[in-house]
């Protein structure tokens, strides 16, 4: 996925190229929390449903619960994995093909150019466009946690995680779409699009401690349990266009222009990059690969996570209520591989008198494609810090139950902190309902939630099964009535642990 970066900048210039354009709408559904399956299709409720490994990153203090048994062990393949991949996703090598010299040059202002034009500024339109590039994944490569109900939890743990966001205002896609040239020559405007693209690829190794700081453990009465993360970060990709970059459309004064005169193009934008060596900006990679495991740096950094969790845990670790706290993924990466620097601010004439000339306005064009710096310094990045706040209660405390399992209900509010794509910044609330069947010979849960975030909203489901405490099998969806879409987000998580 990264590999992108390097290749859709360096065909940035010809026409105001459709990733420079990019503008954030919709954030809904976006974060890079796709490493505890069950919490995640239980109405994101990560910080108060996440058990054993699956707390790792999104609530170190549930670690303090413990497992059945005392050794928790993932890895890959046995281990958790997630993706909300927009439908576009796997056709990168597709939009970075509409970049190519040849594409490009069938989209300048020349006579003979408009079917062709129109023909790949509509493929790019309808790929990029309704948000279907954007996409998140995360991937535990391994995990092992040792617990004592004296000493605490141990966990030492290693992921991949990564998101892009590519969002295009429906105002420029309407624009450059079919009937591009004729709108140019008709004289509508552009109105001034605020321009935002980001992307990120990183690996984490954590070692994380959770214990029981205040009250006994087990005992009944109220615990308080406290739980924190140190991370070494490594680097992979990163793309950022600065979020006050513009783009335009007016007349050669800067007005609303008249038809059959000329437009003005205007660009003010910057975007930052870094990749690792291997990448081969020839073929964009549209997945995890072994190679990224080994010499896949780019940068590297620390970070952490840290919680809190209050409640009055019994011998099987269930309390009639439990409230929590968390702040995860705090911390930087300093990129010094590849570091690129592209950057515009500048305005062009194109009059429509020289309609016949294609290299004089191909070369026009290519101006605003901006300064490509190579030699860029090395520079840091926030990762996605994000504030969790949640809280959760035992039905079966007061004597509800279905079909001989636990009731619960539990709810999340999750807040970015840093704006950086996977962050939810605007904000993101969840509530699910909870059936649980512990059993130490066959044990099942599964969970009916709902979240909301920017104005979208979707319902969540997830099931998992344990088997004799030593096999448990989660899977969860945040986005269950996409399922049934053909054209929409596709979001699912599953984990495999063995405990011994």
């Amino acid at each position: 996925m990264t590999a992108s970066f390097h290749k859709v900048i360096s065909r940035i210039g010809g026409f105001a190229t459709v990733l420079l354009l990019c503008s954030t709408i919709v954030h809904a559904q976006e974060s890079i929390e796709h490493t505890s399956p069950f919490a995640h299709g239980a109405g994101r409720t990560y910080a108060i449903t996440s058990r054993g490994l699956d707390a790792v990153g999104l609530n170190p203090s549930l670690l303090a619960l413990g497992t059945p048994r005392t050794w928790e062990l993932s890895i890959v393949p046995i281990s958790s994995f997630g993706i909300n991949a927009g439908p576009s996703f796997s056709q990168i090598n597709a939009i970075a093909s509409g970049f190519t010299d040849s594409a490009l040059a069938s989209q300048v202002l020349t006579a003979d150019s408009i079917t062709r034009g129109d023909s790949v500024r509509i493929s790019l339109a309808n790929l990029l466009g309704g948000n279907k590039l954007s996409s998140t994944a995360d991937l535990r490569i391994f995990g092992l946690s040792y617990y004592n109900p004296n000493f605490g939890t141990l966990a030492l743990t290693g992921s991949l995680h990564a998101a892009v966001r590519s969002d295009i205002p429906d105002a420029f896609l309407n624009y450059v779409s079919l009937g591009f040239i004729s709108r140019l020559i008709q004289g509508f405007h552009l109105p001034t699009q605020q321009v935002d693209l980001q992307a990120i690829w990183y690996g984490d190794y954590s070692l994380s401690y959770a214990k029981c700081l205040v009250g006994e453990n087990g005992s009944g009465d109220l615990q308080l349990l406290g739980g924190a993360a140190l991370k070494y970060l490594m680097g992979i990709g990163y793309l950022r266009m600065d979020p006050n970059s513009t783009f335009a459309i007016n007349d050669m004064n800067g007005q609303q222009y008249q038809p059959n005169g000329g437009a003005r193009f205007s660009v003010n934008y910057k975007i930052t990059s870094s990749y690792p060596d291997i990448f081969n900006p020839n073929h964009l990679p549209n997945g995890f690969s072994s190679d990224l495991l080994v010499n896949a740096s780019a940068g590297s950094g620390i970070g952490g996570d840290i919680g809190f969790t209050l409640g009055f845990y019994d011998s099987v670790q269930h309390s009639p209520w439990q409230c929590a706290i968390s702040v995860t993924d705090i911390g930087s990466i300093t990129w010094n591989k590849n570091t690129y620097v592209r950057s515009a601010d500048t305005s062009i004439n194109v009059g429509f008198g020289s309609l016949g000339s294609r290299d004089t306005v191909n070369s026009k064009l290519q101006t605003l494609g901006g300064k490509l710096d190579t030699n860029a310094a090395a520079f840091s990045s926030s990762l996605p810090t994000t504030l969790h706040i949640a809280g959760a209660i035992d039905f079966s405390q007061i004597g509800l139950s279905i079909a001989g399992s636990d009731v619960e209900a539990a709810a999340e509010y999750a807040l970015g902190l840093t704006d950086v794509v996977g962050s939810p910044n605007h904000g993101r609330l969840g509530i699910a309902v909870i059936l649980d069947h512990p059993s130490s010979a066959f044990s099942y849960h599964t969970a009916l939630g709902f979240t909301t975030q920017d104005g979208t909203s979707d319902l969540t489901l997830a099931a998992g099964l344990g088997i004799a405490n030593i096999v448990q099998f989660d899977v969860g969806t945040a986005g269950l009535t996409s399922l049934f879409k053909s054209d929409s987000h596709s979001d699912v998580v599953f984990g495999l642990k063995i405990l011994f």
